[in-house]
């Protein structure tokens, strides 16, 4: 998850970077999380990110103005969520299909909102495109219950019970794969959490496959916390 934070003070700056860290590690998201002090430096940016807070209110270049030419540039699709201390600004920010907007004086449930409300609507269901004999074949994510490789072939396991081989990389494929949902438990495997039927130490097992996933006792405690994460989401 790409995001981007432009705030003329820098207080906010670091409070907002803060707790978007801290909700990524919540929710699984891998955030990579860039901090602006005005508009015209963040247009500069040739980065295209899934999410842009702006400030409404800053010097030089304001925060619609800066959305305005977001919008015409590569952040076209960005999720736009404007910080403010005056709600009644909504109306002309909507020109810029705004997502949300959050009032400073309730920064930690209006952004906590407005990044469950964006959570809710992202779907893990990601399109993989993988080599398989010369051909390029296009799977959907979510049917991969895991994946393993054998002698630098991996394996990918769908929830049909079909076997898909492939020379693509493990790193490749997981670097691919929507880590809410996908962790690399071992050298040689990555599990969709989804599958999971139940871990018993430092083994898991899937459902529908007689057979279980060794997870690496350098990965165990990550594998707790995300999974754990995984599970919270889903009664949320």
């Amino acid at each position: 998850m790409r995001i981007a934070v432009c705030d003329d003070e820098r207080h906010m700056l670091d409070l907002i970077k803060r707790k978007l860290y801290d909700y990524s590690n919540i929710h699984n998201w891998e955030s990579v999380i860039d901090t602006f002090d005005n508009g015209n430096e963040l247009l500069k940016s040739k980065t295209k990110y899934n999410i842009v807070i702006l400030d409404y209110q800053m010097n030089e270049i304001d925060g619609l103005e800066t959305a305005k030419l977001l919008r015409k540039g590569h952040n076209s699709q960005a999720c736009i969520i404007f910080l403010t201390s005056f709600p009644e600004i909504a109306i002309p920010a909507y020109d810029v299909d705004t997502y949300r907007f959050v009032l400073k004086d309730n920064i930690d449930d209006g952004l906590t909102k407005a990044l469950n409300d964006f959570r809710n609507i992202q779907s893990y269901d990601i399109t993989l495109c993988v080599k398989v004999d010369g051909e390029q074949v296009s799977l959907n994510s979510s049917d991969i219950a895991f994946i393993e490789v054998v002698d630098k072939i991996c394996y990918l396991h769908m929830n049909t019970g079909k076997v898909i081989e492939t020379k693509t990389s493990l790193l490749s494929l997981y670097g691919k794969l929507p880590k809410t949902h996908f962790y690399k438990v071992h050298k040689a495997y990555v599990v969709n959490f989804s599958y999971i039927a139940r871990r018993n130490g430092n083994d898991i097992y899937l459902k529908n496959y007689n057979l279980s996933i060794p997870i690496s006792r350098n990965y165990l405690t990550t594998f707790k916390r995300k999974y754990y994460n995984f599970l919270n989401d889903l009664i949320r």
